[in-house]
């Protein structure tokens, strides 16, 4: 548990922050909250803390005059500055101090915890003779926060001028390292300053236990050769690296368009599960993974049915689906894992109760935060055993036509269904069938079918870069203009207005 203290002469500040997130689930814990920042410095003095998050405004003693006086005396501590405003000036002299994240007042509570996590896994990994030059959380920050479109291009040049980084080649694309030995800080010091020291490239530690590479090149062959170089070089034995993945995204000629490479860069990471180790994954690979998705699928299925009845058994399947991601090899990356694993989150939310939201929401949140694929796996199951104690008193009340129905619309809810071909389907009469839906369900059989398609309308426009008249179609909807309105009036905002959400 990382000891974090609060130091913000407005109290009203550090109750909210310490009401914005439950601390110790991500494992932090709030050992003290000063008013000044004499306060504070007179506490770290007699007490030991990991974390120091301040105002940058306070009285007689400013947040970054108490951060140069903490770093004088416990240089190990990290320290968060808070502002109600963006100063440039202060920014500067907060990065001369080293400190790990600006964060602009109200705090954004994805932000927050984003750069705590980060902090946390640079504290767990810290070892006393780490590189001079390593590169601040902040600077990772700003690249992770540029690529995954959280900031923009100017703000991102910006914040890299200060670290004399400028972004003036013809040609860039976005390439992700996944490495067998990421937890070994020595070892990822080492690639870097390779990285950096030999290719024209910058590169970052993102939170998903990956090395993130930016390269720079005078035309798209010669990104091609630079990737495939450092294959070979990662291939040395001397490396100390272990297996590896290196996954390519498309070259681009504008800064603007670096977004796109690393999205393709990610979605081309995924073929992590259907390869050996030590290569380079592009869009010049090409496998045929149409039999493991099958599997993966009727799995799916299985969990679910156990499920649906309430059956404990469904948990050792977990256990199995888990084993599945993992057993060709150990280095499997864990934001590959976690895209799987809010497949099946998805898949068994949108297949049982839909109404189950808090449970649902709770699950998807603490997984968003997981970067370890053990932890993943033990979300899920928790949840699993959650929702068996949650309808283990309805599966029972629940006719076998309506079970079979629903299992039905979750696996065909892509194509034209209705009472009439459902009552087919199952040789019941459509009007019997709809009564007995709607009674059971809690709902009318289309509004069912609608917020379902809906659902995974929205799991996909997060997951995926389709096109939102796209996505319609492949979620059920003919009509695209249909399924905007339908969008827009359920969820309450347009497809695009929810992707960037």
């Amino acid at each position: 548990m990382y000891k974090v203290l609060l130091a913000d002469d407005e109290p009203i500040i550090t109750k909210g922050l310490s009401a914005i997130l439950d601390w110790e689930d991500y494992g932090f814990e709030i050992v003290h909250t000063a008013e000044s920042g004499e306060e504070a410095l007179s506490y770290i003095k007699q007490h030991s803390i990991d974390i120091l998050i301040s105002d940058i405004l306070m009285g007689e003693m400013s947040g970054l005059d108490l951060i140069q006086e903490v770093k004088s005396i416990r240089s190990e501590i990290k320290s968060i500055v808070l502002t109600g405003y963006q100063e440039f000036d202060y920014l500067k002299r907060g990065l001369l101090l080293g400190i790990e994240n600006y964060l602009v007042k109200p705090v954004d509570e994805e932000e927050l915890l984003k750069t705590l996590q980060a902090v946390g896994m640079k504290l767990k990994v810290a070892m006393a003779n780490s590189r001079a030059k390593e590169s601040t959380t902040m600077l990772d920050n700003t690249m992770w926060s540029y690529l995954t479109g959280e900031i923009d291009k100017h703000d991102c040049l910006e914040r890299l001028a200060l670290y004399n980084i400028h972004l003036n080649q013809p040609y860039y694309n976005v390439s992700i390292l996944n490495i067998e030995h990421y937890h070994q800080q020595d070892v990822v010091n080492d690639i870097r300053h390779f990285l950096e020291t030999n290719y024209s490239s910058l590169c970052f530690n993102n939170p998903n236990q990956e090395i993130v590479i930016i390269f720079g090149g005078a035309s798209e062959e010669e990104l091609i050769i630079h990737n495939q170089r450092l294959v070979e070089d990662l291939l040395q034995e001397d490396r100390e690296i272990g297996s590896f993945y290196l996954t390519m995204g498309k070259p681009v000629r504008l800064i603007d368009e670096l977004e796109d490479s690393f999205t393709l860069a990610r979605d081309y990471s995924m073929m992590q599960l259907y390869l050996e180790p030590n290569i380079l994954i592009s869009n010049k690979l090409t496998i045929d993974r149409q039999e493991e998705l099958k599997k993966q699928q009727q799995l799916k299925e299985y969990i679910v049915k156990r499920l649906m009845n309430a059956e404990e058994e469904s948990l050792e399947l977990i256990d199995l689906y888990f084993k599945n991601l993992t057993e060709k090899n150990n280095i499997i990356s864990p934001q590959v894992a976690k895209k799987y694993t809010f497949d099946l989150i998805s898949y068994i939310h949108h297949s049982l109760q839909t109404e189950e939201l808090c449970l649902y929401s709770a699950v998807v949140e603490r997984i968003v935060y997981s970067s370890d694929i053990r932890q993943m796996k033990d979300i899920l199951m928790e949840y699993c055993y959650e929702m068996i104690l949650t309808i283990h008193d309805h599966v029972h009340l629940r006719s076998p036509i309506v079970q079979n129905v629903l299992t039905f619309i979750h696996t065909h809810f892509d194509q034209g269904l209705s009472l009439k071909t459902l009552g087919q389907q199952f040789h019941v009469n459509a009007i019997y069938l709809g009564q007995l839906f709607q009674k059971e369900v809690g709902v009318v059989f289309s509004e069912y079918i609608n917020r379902y398609r809906l659902e995974k309308a929205k799991e996909l426009l997060k997951t995926t870069h389709y096109r939102a008249g796209d996505i319609g179609k492949k979620v059920g909807y003919s009509d695209t203009t249909y399924f905007y309105k339908q969008f827009k009036k359920i969820v309450g905002t347009t497809p695009s207005e929810w992707r960037k959400i």
